[in-house]
């Protein structure tokens, strides 16, 4: 009788070792799960921050999505590009682009505010260089990471609308959007400013941008 409680007290006390150390391990394999997906967080937004210290973009948001609106915002972008186009020169720098774009807001304030009136609407319209985090963005074959980033926001009327973008510098703003795609040249511009990590993130190719979730393999 004592030889079987001996027995059945062991049974007992290596179940619950057992017991003890499978749980040690759900909590740990949780616990290296999270910290992976922390480090992963802070890596992806630290890329994010990398590429939004590089570009200049460009918003043109609606005063509604009605249809109407929709239209004319299409317009007033179409007139505020012919515009930077007219004052930005292939060859600048990111720090030019934004000076050129702050000296000009009362032009392009101008500029904006003649379509709207030329289409018979009487919405305020306001331009400014300021940062606003935007949701992801895809222009034509590249993918611009959600974040802040510093941008020209032409502001319509009540700007409760979708809005249309670009990236002004590099100048990504001055193509052919029929395409739906990023020249290879654009593309080497935009690598030039940018890390490798940077550039392949934005990339909007499963397989290229899997190199950079590479760099960010836990070990």
């Amino acid at each position: 009788m004592r030889k079987r409680m001996q027995r059945n007290i062991w049974i007992a006390a290596a179940i619950i070792g057992l017991l003890a150390t499978v749980l040690v391990g759900a909590v740990r394999i949780h616990t290296l799960k999270r910290e992976k997906e922390t480090v992963q967080t802070r890596l992806e937004n630290e890329v994010q921050q990398g590429i939004a210290k590089e570009i200049f973009r460009l918003h043109v948001v609606a005063n509604s999505d009605t249809e109407e609106d929709q239209n004319l915002k299409l317009h007033v972008k179409t007139k505020i590009v012919d515009y930077l186009e007219g004052i930005l020169g292939e060859d600048r720098s990111l720090e030019a682009t934004r000076e050129a774009v702050k000296t000009h807001l009362d032009e392009i304030e101008e500029a904006a505010g003649q379509v709207i009136a030329d289409e018979g609407y009487d919405y305020p319209v306001a331009a400014a260089v300021e940062k606003t985090y935007f949701p992801d963005k895809t222009y034509g074959d590249c993918t611009f990471p959600a974040g802040e980033y510093e941008a020209l926001n032409v502001k319509i009327g009540k700007a409760e609308g979708h809005n249309w973008w670009c990236v002004l510098y590099p100048s990504l703003c001055f193509l052919d959007e029929s395409h739906g795609i990023v020249s290879e040249e654009k593309k080497e511009d935009l690598r030039e400013v940018l890390t490798e990590e940077e550039f392949l993130t934005i990339l909007n190719d499963p397989e290229k941008r899997d190199q950079v979730k590479i760099g960010f393999k836990w070990f």
